[in-house]
């Protein structure tokens, strides 16, 4: 069995917290490792891991893998997806068969975590590190960089990095968000993927199209395509391409979907069973996410077929997640409730997101109360694969809560957003940096995704005080080294200042 990686839980005030990793300029992303050159593996501070703070993924062992050799791993993100949105996570309105046959077959997790927009997801997801650490707290895309040099840092070990460096063909497809490709071109082949098909969404300084007739990077060229060609199909069937390719060795694909994102585009089929669950007062705008919600299930039933067509089902992890929160233009319905998306705010709406896993053979299905934190991915599909590394990771192994085992679970989830903006959170209740608390029971999806703040009030002192001491010594986090600096989108930090607006923005 791969041993497990301390839990790198914030430590309470007091602890000395935030120092900085020393990176070699070497490692500088202006020296980015050139095409299959490996990457260094670089030693965590002593004093933080002493603190608990940081902590390196050690995995090691035999892979879990019932066929004898290390596991496929399949990891889709969809774009602006709530799991307020699948009807797995009680949705009334929208139709997902495909997504809540995989929960049934596999784990569902009820309280899986994201940030509450792209790039610091994107980032967090790859790297196992905080937001706060990478220094990625809002997208990328940011208008005062006229430069276009915020991307990733390619020091930054990502899944990718590790599982190529041990054998795994390595593959991704769909949206990038995490540096521009005509600034950096070795992008994301510098950050361990073999393969690569991506969305290019700017390029001469000009927006592309997201759906149809898109822009691509495709393995290191720009790629234009007709108005023939639907780009999420696309992406699907370049990722098949790959699996199908790579069927005798392990391999890893990552899907970061551009479904279900704005501008809201009829996908081209699938009106008739996307519209079968729509109430009769659902609004225009829901209806057309609501097809757009059915196109992605589809894919990822694509995705599924494919594997076990190619006879890898009890082979490969397969894990389906959401980068943030849903628009806050729309409102889904989970029966008589109604939540709108919240995207771009610091809410449950903002951060919840769905996580499903399917490993026939090895995730026991069930359904899944421990907290998970997009953070853990990282080390967790390490330890799934038996994969080690020296990289620092701020996540934790929660292998054992994708097969539903006992084990060590995440008691709290932090997040901090541009504008210093943070919050902490666990099972019960959330903190915000501006003292209001939230009770966010995991039973109730009314308490959950309300939006008022508790009275200070001493029922609650205790729990107050507790997460309060986490959370300061979580809003002292810096980046992990200042080899690299990130230009803010300048926002000023969440428009809605941690609550949603009514009006829907």
């Amino acid at each position: 069995m791969p041993a497990r990686s301390p839990s790198p839980e914030i430590p309470a005030e007091g602890s000395e917290t935030g120092k900085a990793l020393s990176y070699p300029r070497s490692s500088h992303p202006e020296t980015a490792p050139r095409k299959n050159r490996p990457m260094r593996l670089v030693k965590t501070a002593p004093a933080l891991l002493a603190l608990g703070l940081l902590a390196c993924s050690q995995h090691g062992g035999e892979p879990e893998s019932p066929a004898g050799r290390r596991p496929n791993v399949v990891l889709i993100m969809a774009d602006d997806l709530g799991a307020e949105t699948l009807a797995c996570y009680r949705n009334t309105a929208y139709s997902t068969p495909r997504l809540d046959l995989m929960a049934r077959e596999g784990a569902r997790f009820e309280n899986a975590f994201a940030t509450p927009v792209c790039s610091p997801t994107r980032a967090m997801i790859l790297t196992g590190l905080h937001p706060s650490r990478t220094g990625i707290l809002e997208r990328l895309d940011s208008p005062d960089d006229t430069d276009r040099t915020n991307r990733l840092p390619v020091h930054l070990e990502t899944f990718a990095h590790a599982f190529r460096n041990h054998g795994y063909a390595t593959a991704i497809a769909g949206k990038w968000h995490l540096g521009d490709f005509q600034a950096h071109p070795d992008q994301p082949e510098s950050h361990g993927f073999d393969e690569h098909c991506l969305w290019v969404q700017y390029w001469d300084g000009e927006r592309r199209s997201r759906y149809y007739a898109p822009h691509n990077w495709e393995d290191g060229e720009y790629r234009i395509h007709g108005q023939d060609t639907y780009g999420p199909d696309y992406y699907t069937d370049f990722l098949l391409g790959f699996m199908e390719r790579n069927r005798d060795r392990p391999f890893l694909a990552y899907y970061p979907m551009n479904l279900v994102h704005g501008p809201l585009v009829p996908p081209p089929g699938l009106d008739g069973l996307a519209a079968s669950r729509y109430p009769d007062d659902l609004g225009a705008a829901e209806r057309k996410a609501g097809h757009m919600i059915t196109y992605m299930d589809a894919i990822v039933g694509r995705l599924l077929d494919k594997i076990d067509g190619l006879g890898l089902a009890e082979n490969t992890l397969v894990v389906f997640t959401g980068d943030n929160g849903t628009s806050t233009s729309l409102v889904s319905r989970l029966g008589d409730l109604s939540v709108r998306g919240g995207k771009r705010t610091m809410n449950e709406a903002g951060t919840r997101v769905p996580l499903i896993a399917r490993w026939p053979g090895t995730v026991r299905p069930g359904v899944r109360d421990a907290l998970f934190s997009l953070l853990d991915m990282k080390p967790t599909l390490l330890s799934v694969a038996g994969i080690e590394t020296d990289h620092p990771t701020d996540g934790m192994d929660l292998s054992h809560s994708l097969r539903g085992e006992p084990g060590v679970d995440r008691e709290n989830f932090y997040m901090s957003f541009e504008g210093d903006l943070h919050f902490v959170r666990n099972k019960w209740f959330r903190l915000h940096e501006d003292g209001r608390m939230y009770d966010v029971p995991v039973t109730s999806d009314e308490s959950r995704y309300g939006m008022e703040p508790l009275p200070p009030e001493p029922r609650t002192s205790e729990a107050r005080g507790r997460l309060q001491e986490l959370l300061d010594a979580y809003m002292r986090v810096r980046k992990t080294d200042e080899s690299y600096s990130i230009v803010p989108f300048g926002t000023g930090g969440d428009v809605f200042r941690n609550a949603q607006n009514p009006e829907g923005g």
